[in-house]
């Protein structure tokens, strides 16, 4: 029985599926009050989902903001970074897309830098503070 188990053990390992995934491309673009973070794949195999992954400006670590679920080979995805309010001078931010694989895997895009511009009008000042307000309730 116990030889049985550990045959049964290395045949699933045999035949368990390894996650792949080809970006073609990455962007980010700055809008008004976020930061649209835009790729796309050629091939995805065995994707369980993608992080959006965010370099902190403290300690240079990246940080996962988000996560779009998989649509399969040749999609493209979007995601909005609306943490962007909080931020009060120009500053270049850098992105990454993380591709974390059903087998543990964990593939990456490759960085990108995003300059954002801050502007002082009312309108921007006060949607970051309109968030500020909504983040204390949460």
């Amino acid at each position: 029985m116990k030889y049985l188990l550990i045959a049964f053990a290395a045949l699933l390992m045999a035949f368990t599926p390894t996650a792949s995934v080809t970006f073609t491309d990455v962007r980010g673009t700055p809008e008004s009050d976020n930061i649209l973070i835009q790729w796309w794949t050629s091939q995805e195999d065995g994707i369980k989902n993608f992080a959006v992954e965010k370099a902190s400006q403290l300690d240079n670590q990246f940080y996962a903001i988000g996560t779009v679920s998989p649509t399969g080979a040749g999609s493209a995805y979007q995601f909005s970074d609306n943490g962007i309010y909080k931020t009060t001078s120009s500053t270049i931010f850098r992105y990454r897309v993380r591709a974390d694989g059903i087998d543990g895997s964990i593939s990456f895009s490759k960085e990108i830098t995003v300059s954002y511009n801050f502007s002082s009008s009312l309108s921007g000042v006060a949607k970051r503070t309109w968030g500020s307000i909504k983040a204390m309730f949460r």
